[in-house]
Parts: structure tokens; sequence; C-alpha cells
């Protein structure tokens, strides 16, 4: 697995370093921007124990791309993020990224793991879009971090992002509007392990997505004009994954759902907007176990003027599990505010009250963001 990282790394730094970069116009040229992102945050009180009061972690993300044409590209996206956070493997929640309340809480810098999340060939044109190789299918949008929705929000959103999958896709590009459809099945490969943290997914995990074969897809719609009206924002969405039977123990069957959000920027003048933003996920037999049903639900007002951001946010996990003793009834409540500099440089601060897995507690966090284009 090892030797694919450093291929992979060795290319991307002579790339990077390319000053082919900076010619858009001569082919074949480099362009694209890397994350860099450090999280802190503290829990000042909870009803869980042996918790460690303060967490921080560093978060980098390169996405970059080979054009070789005006048409024709070449696309990945690597992360470096804490190996015990965002890049293990949950047996009892696979689809979470980071649990809040864990008993790992702290700061180790050299724990990170290093991952290749999309590794694409990808022909673009004015009307249309296709790609095939390891890829995130499209599937909701409140996990973005554009979003800008304080800074815990998209630690619960990310449940039900679909992330590491091989297979290809297709995009209409309409006026104002994109369609999408996208068949996959889980990265079993060497690329789906991590530098320092985690193993390659097992074939036999029974995980949705995990059959080898092109029995998943996704197909979904966003634009920015709904109904007429501009600055109207939307997705719809449908998932439908492919499971085998995996272990003897747990029934699977497959899973479906959708996605429904939207989001308006209603201006109130100059550099001032407020933007009301709604998303519902609804998914049956969650990552393949049959029974185990899910909806997210998040609701947020965010407010602008100038650099400034302000925001207020609820979320709710709720997944009933039916071959389980126990349902999980989460829930997060977030106020938060912050300033985008002109460079590309955003702080922000979080202030939270969450319920999750029958603890509370209360967390203060702060963010800082930069990203950098190239």
């Amino acid at each position: 697995m090892k030797k694919y990282f450093i291929l992979f790394a060795s290319v991307f730094v002579m790339l990077s370093t390319s000053t082919q970069a900076a010619q858009s116009q001569q082919f074949p040229n480099i362009s694209g921007q890397t994350l860099f992102q450090f999280k802190a945050d503290r829990v000042p009180n909870t009803n869980a124990s042996r918790i460690s009061p303060n967490n921080a972690y560093v978060n980098i993300e390169p996405q970059f791309s080979l054009n070789f044409s005006k048409n024709w590209s070449a696309k990945t996206l690597w992360k470096l993020n804490p190996s015990d956070v965002y890049t293990t493997r949950d047996p009892i929640n696979p689809e979470r990224t980071r649990t809040f309340l864990s008993s790992n809480r702290g700061f180790d810098p050299l724990n990170t793991g290093l991952l290749v999340e999309e590794l694409k060939a990808q022909y673009e044109d004015e009307d249309t879009k296709f790609f095939f190789g390891k890829f995130d299918p499209s599937f909701g949008t409140a996990y973005k971090n554009n979003k800008r929705i304080g800074v815990f929000s998209t630690d619960i959103t990310k449940d039900y992002e679909i992330r590491e999958k091989i297979g290809g896709g297709v995009t209409a590009l309409l006026e104002g509007a994109e369609i999408s459809l996208n068949t996959f099945f889980n990265d079993t490969t060497g690329l789906s392990g991590s530098i320092n943290g985690r193993n390659k997914e097992s074939p036999n995990d029974g995980l949705a997505g995990n059959t080898g074969a092109l029995s998943s897809y996704t197909v979904s719609m966003q634009g920015e004009k709904f109904l007429g009206y501009d600055n109207w924002f939307y997705n719809l969405g449908y998932r439908s994954l492919g499971v085998s039977q995996g272990d003897a123990i747990t029934v699977r069957s497959r899973e479906t759902g959708y996605v429904v959000g939207t989001e308006y920027l209603y201006k109130l003048g100059y550099n001032t907007s407020i933007i009301p933003f709604a998303e519902v996920s609804k998914i049956d037999n969650f990552m393949g176990e049959k029974g185990r049903n899910a909806t997210y639900t998040t609701l947020a007002l965010i407010a602008k003027y100038s650099g400034w951001t302000a925001s207020v946010s609820k979320i709710y996990r709720n997944i009933s599990q039916n071959q389980r003793d126990t349902n999980i009834r989460d829930h997060q409540t977030q106020i938060s505010a912050g300033y985008k500099f002109a460079n590309n440089l955003s702080i922000d601060l979080s202030r939270a009250n969450i319920k999750e897995s029958n603890h509370s507690a209360s967390l203060i966090g702060f963010m800082v963001s930069y990203v950098y284009n190239y």
C-alpha cells in the first residue's frame, strides 16, 4: 500500500512545483487549491466520564488538477487528518467521521493519516462532464466546508456524505443547474488504506456499496434559480447502494435514501445578507444494515456583513436500529461567529450544546482555515 502513496506523493510534489501552473492557457498545466485547517475545542461540562476536556487537530486537503487540454484532466483530492478521528473504521457506527465525546481526545500532531480520497480522469465541455476513477459521489451539501455553519456542524452531516468509491459519473451542465448520475462500488484497493492509521477496506465487511461491481448509484440535481428566483439554491438526491451478506450476524439489505436541501441568499443591503438553510436526508438500511433507518435534519440561519459571518444552527441525527438494543437520538445546537479576510484566511468561533449516544455536553470551538489557490 505504501508504494502507492510514495508514487503519488512524488507526482504531487513534482507537479505542484511546476511553473506551468501559472500559465493557465498553456497545456499541460496545474490548477487547484489546498485547504489548511486547525480545529480546537473544549468541553466545559459533560455527563460523560473519562473525557479529556481539550481536543485539537490539523486537517490538510490538497486538491489539484493536471490539465492536459481544455477538456481533459486528471484530478485528485488528498486528506491529512488525525488517524483516531477521521481515518479509522468504526465497526459500531461506520458512517461517522468523528465522535465528539470519545475517550481519545487530546492533541497529537504526529498521529495523522494520509489518504487519497479522489483520483479520477475527467472530460468537461460546455454541456457535459464525465469522469471515471476513485471519487466522492454527489449527495447533499450540508457537509461542505464552504457552507461555514460554525465549527461543529460538518462533524455530524458528513455521516451521510458518500466517499471513496470506484466507478464513474456523468453530469449534464444546464443553465443554472446540474444533473448528475454516478455508479460505483467501495474502494478495497491499497488506496483505501492510509499511511499511519487505517488499513484498507475489507471486501467482506458487508457495508453498503461493497459489492465489487457497479451495483450502486446516485442521482442528484442542484441549481441556483429555484422556481425562477435568483439566489434560491437547491439540491435533490437519491442513493441506492448494493450489499453483500458479510458476516453471519448482521442481516444486510440494499441501502436507499434521499436528500432535499435549500438555501436562499437574501440581500439586505451593501455587503449584507442573510441565508436561511435547510437540508433533510432520510436513509433506509443505513450502511447496509437491514432496519437501520436514519434521518438527518439541518436547520441554520446565517448572517453576513462584509467579511463577518454569524450563524445559529440546529442538527438532528435520529437512527432507529432494529437489530440492536438501542436507537440514536442525537442533536446539536450551535451559535457561531467568524471573519474571512481578503487573503482566504478565516477564523470561526462556536458554542454548542450536544447530545451524543446518551451523553450530553457543551463545547466551545475555534477554527482557523486558509485556502491556497494555485
